[in-house]
């Protein structure tokens, strides 16, 4: 389906529960099944109602089993055939009462079809957009047909209506009685293979690991953005399927954000690896029993089983009372404070680090266990919103170009009158609007469209003369029906782990239901069959041209537009966003989106080094975002007695951290990573005297342990977000995006 916001094409997670050698344990054979017997069943319905054209019957099941997950059924179907209904009576309207008049029939379609489509794309997602998208399809179904022929409105919109309702009900009762799959239960799997990940990623940063049997750190980097995108995919997939995933959206979020953080404060582990050992010396015994009992915790909430349960209890949070204990005594000796300010800067960022851990943990098993946010601070009184609802510009831009698409092949039909007309505007209006699904799927968006297009009509062309040859043997019910079943178990097989749509699915999908729209069974001259594959090849022509040529989805721009956008909100928060948990969400799923378009540059330019260099400063991008996040939460923990002396200098370093960010977003607004940026040594030379100065002075000395450790804690996180700031500022130098970043070739 579209996507609206949104990877290398997420594998769905491996199934564990399934024994190997069980044929139908295979999930690609079940998905082939389903989609067979949908099909047949959508056929068999359509057929017996005598309805002229099951081949929509057939495009709506084909359309509406891509997300896989069985939700609310009711919901479900209510919007889609509310849709469906509101479309055809639109259809009629617009066929009945204006197709005499173009300049007011052409504008109205323009709108109600990039109406429609905004509607379904647009962030958030919900079931209700799938009623927008069937307004969508049953409209241009409607016109498509009804267009020549107006005085038939009524009967081509009934037609059309019923046709696409036998969809519909085929796609929902196959999908909920058949191998049902879920997309809550798919989230839980996936995140606790990527919960695992993390786990191996911490005892390795921390050296549980014996040091031969250390698993590689790039694999581990590679295996968890793959879960992420499969964790997007499914946040996406079940907020518009199910009610139940609906309502626990926030849950979902959080379990996202989290991860997330624990991730990169897992990967940062290995800063403190080389500490102060005479001081780590001291509690050596509660740092091990707490960080067994971190690597406990993982391993329990990776557990599978029945998702989203109350799980067993570990002793981590007792083993981080045992270890804060344990620092308070070292403390009360004297040996932290008595050293230099760097000893007690490392040992409190050491300290901040487990602390973070042990917080985004049960953050992880609260959201898991539907329970609010744990080691969190209390959320922000929400200010009060805008009247009209924020709009998603990026799918203002799509549903443009589709309007734009249905109308060109509207026009052609009307007025050149081409072979196969039933097929082009639907085929264009889905082509135009699919990029980003197409990125998401692994492919590269609009970028390779045109050569795409090209294939493609090259194959339509060797299946007319597949299908002059084999016609006559599908003269009749059995082989048609067995024909159709074998197609779609091939489809549906070949495509149950790929998440989302890709320009291949479509191209699929499409002459699927061009066969069936023959229908066989009769005798069908050789003349049909080629009028009707030429409508695809036409409707393929529009929609790319449109789609290539109209505000392309390029992986270039999507990564540009993610890393402008990441930049922004990490300004937002630091400015004081009065909507940090919300940022902090979208930031979450701005990193995922960031990753796929990372991966996703194919282009000249761009060598294999160039774009291993890119996502190695997006990586470290990532981690300087989940630093300032980090930083964001801690900001309000300054203590009292040291606010006078450190306020300013934080709110210098905010200011430079501001102007770098600034100059990260003109580099990437202008292609050009060659211009110098502000440093920030000044400010940071400023922070390191003023922390020098409470250090020495031992004003906290009269305070408690959490003060101290506090305001270093938070100071060593200005050091942290520092260097990975340099850090950015280095690798940026280092990328060459001026040679591909206004890239075009077709």
């Amino acid at each position: 389906m579209m996507g609206a916001h949104i990877h290398e094409a997420a594998a769905v997670p491996a199934e564990r529960h399934q024994p190997p050698l069980h044929l139908f344990g295979d999930l690609r054979i079940r998905f082939g099944i389903k989609l067979g017997l949908a099909g047949i069943l959508a056929l068999f319905i359509a057929q017996v109602l005598r309805l002229p054209r099951p081949n929509w019957s057939i495009l709506t099941v084909l359309i509406l089993m891509l997300p896989k997950y069985v939700g609310a059924s009711a919901v479900k179907g209510a919007m889609r055939a509310l849709g469906s209904i509101a479309g055809a009576l639109v259809g009629i309207w617009l066929v009945g009462d204006y197709t005499s008049t173009p300049a007011i029939f052409l504008p109205l379609f323009f709108l109600i079809v990039a109406c429609a489509t905004y509607q379904f794309g647009k962030f958030p997602a919900s079931q209700i957009s799938y009623a927008y998208f069937l307004v969508g399809v049953t409209t241009i179904a409607v016109v498509t047909n009804g267009v020549l022929t107006p005085d038939q409105a009524w009967q081509i919109g009934l037609d059309r209506a019923l046709e696409i309702l036998v969809g519909v009900g085929s796609s929902l009762l196959v999908t909920a009685l058949v191998w049902p799959r879920y997309a809550r239960d798919e989230f839980g799997e996936v995140g606790s293979e990527a919960l695992e990940t993390v786990g191996q990623v911490f005892a390795t940063q921390a050296r549980i690991f014996p040091m031969k049997s250390q698993p590689d750190m790039e694999e581990m980097h590679h295996a968890f953005n793959g879960q992420l995108f499969a964790l997007s995919n499914l946040l996406q997939a079940g907020s518009r399927e199910s009610t139940l995933f609906s309502a626990h959206l926030s849950n979902y979020d959080s379990f996202l954000v989290h991860l997330i953080r624990l991730f990169h404060s897992a990967s940062d582990m290995s800063r403190w690896s080389n500490g102060e050992t005479f001081i780590l010396d001291r509690m050596r015994g509660e740092l091990d029993d707490l960080e067994n009992a971190i690597c406990e915790e993982f391993a329990i909430l990776a557990e599978p089983g029945v998702p989203w349960v109350r799980r067993r209890l570990s002793n981590l949070n007792e083993a981080f009372a045992t270890f804060e204990n344990r620092v308070r005594e070292v403390w009360d000796l004297g040996i932290v404070s008595a050293g230099r300010t760097g000893i007690a800067t490392e040992f409190a960022g050491q300290f901040g680090a487990l602390r973070s851990i042990r917080d985004n943990l049960n953050g992880i098993r609260g959201a898991m266990e539907n329970q609010p946010d744990s080691g969190q601070s209390p959320p922000e009184e929400e200010p009060r919103r805008d009247f009209f609802p924020k709009i998603d510009w990026f799918w203002v831009k799509v549903g443009i170009k589709g309007g734009l698409a249905a109308v060109i092949a509207v026009l052609l039909i009307k007025w050149i009158n081409p072979p196969g007309a039933a097929a082009i505007p639907f085929m264009a209006w889905t082509l135009s609007v699919q990029g980003r699904s197409f990125l998401r799927a692994g492919g590269c968006g609009d970028q390779r469209v045109f050569q795409n297009g090209v294939m493609a009509a090259i194959g339509l062309v060797l299946l007319i003369v597949l299908l002059l040859l084999t016609t006559p043997f599908l003269a009749s019910y059995a082989a048609m029906n067995l024909a159709l079943f074998l197609i779609l178990f091939a489809f549906g097989f070949l495509t149950a782990r790929v998440s989302g749509l890709n320009i291949w699915m479509l191209f699929a999908l499409i002459t699927t239901s061009a066969f069936v729209g023959l229908n066989p069974q009769q005798p069908v001259s050789s003349e049909t069959i080629i009028d009707t594959f030429l409508g695809v090849i036409i409707g393929v022509g529009i929609g790319a041209a449109v789609a290539r040529l109209v505000w392309p989805v390029l992986p270039q721009r999507m990564l540009r537009q993610s890393l402008l956008a990441l930049i922004a909100r990490s300004q937002a928060l630091l400015g004081g966003d009065p909507l940090r948990a919300k940022t902090q969400t979208e930031l979450a799923i701005l990193s995922v989106e960031t990753l796929q378009a990372a991966q996703r540059m194919r282009m000249p330019g761009c060598s294999a080094e160039e774009k291993a260099r890119v996502l190695t400063f997006v990586r470290t991008l990532l981690a300087l975002v989940t630093r300032i996040t980090g930083l964001i939460s801690r900001r309000t923990a300054l203590p009292e007695v040291t606010r006078s002396i450190l306020q300013s200098k934080f709110e210098r370093l905010d200011a430079a951290f501001g102007q770098i960010l600034d100059g990260f977003a003109e580099c990437f607004r202008q292609g050009d990573c060659r211009r110098e940026l502000t440093s920030i040594r000044g400010a940071l030379s400023e922070m390191s005297q003023a922390v020098d100065q409470i250090h020495d002075s031992q004003i906290l000395a009269d305070h408690e342990l959490e003060v101290s450790l506090q305001m270093l804690d938070l100071a060593n996180r200005y050091y942290g977000t520092a260097d990975a700031l340099e850090e950015c500022r280095r690798q940026l130098r280092t990328l060459e995006i001026r040679r591909y970043w206004g890239d075009y070739a077709l």
